[in-house]
């Protein structure tokens, strides 16, 4: 028996198709009415929509995929080749654009920083130079006699005795804390 399969697209619809006297006479039969005849009657809900969807699903049950054959060794290890270059490609291509990252970041950073270390610069020099200035501004005001501000004589100098040295426990006996100097008077270590 042979079958014709009717496309879902076809602009005519089987509903407004008579059937010839040709028709039977042919040896080309629809796959709907060869089915018809082999499941029996048809049943009474049975409507056209009902058989463009049989249709459509032989269709998709029809459809032959081709043998998939066996691709060479060289073929296969090619592809492999192609795949893990593209992988490698691909890693490649993030680690240079991390290190670029990377060195674009440190660089501003670098550049920020060295900024910072100018400003620096240049507030000491501003704060040494303000130093010098106050330093020189009291030099003259000490010259002057109305400040009340007298000039060094060794004769004024104030001599202060050392306190007396407690022993704790913890210290040894073998520490010396003054130094004697010749003229048998002690003078701490700190000074």
């Amino acid at each position: 028996m042979t079958a014709a399969i009717r496309s879902p697209d076809s602009p005519r619809s089987r509903s407004t198709r008579k059937p010839s006297a040709g028709a039977a006479k042919s040896k080309v039969t629809s796959i709907a009415r060869a089915r018809r005849a082999k499941t029996g009657p048809v049943l009474p809900n049975y409507s056209p929509a009902d058989e463009q969807a049989q249709v459509r699903q032989s269709a998709s049950v029809l459809k032959v995929l081709p043998d998939r054959q066996q691709q060479p060794m060289w073929l296969r290890s090619l592809l492999q080749a192609q795949r893990a270059s593209s992988v490698a490609a691909l890693m490649l291509l993030g680690g240079a654009l991390s290190l670029y990252g990377l060195t674009v970041y440190g660089e501003q950073r670098w550049s920020q920083e060295y900024q910072k270390l100018e400003t620096l610069r240049l507030r000491e020099q501003q704060l040494s130079a303000s130093s010098e200035v106050l330093k020189h501004q009291l030099a003259k005001e000490a010259q002057n006699p109305e400040t009340g501000l007298a000039p060094q004589n060794p004769g004024n100098t104030i001599f202060l005795q050392p306190a007396p040295e407690t022993r704790s426990p913890l210290t040894t006996q073998n520490s010396q804390p003054a130094l004697k100097k010749g003229g048998g008077v002690e003078t701490p270590l700190g000074y």
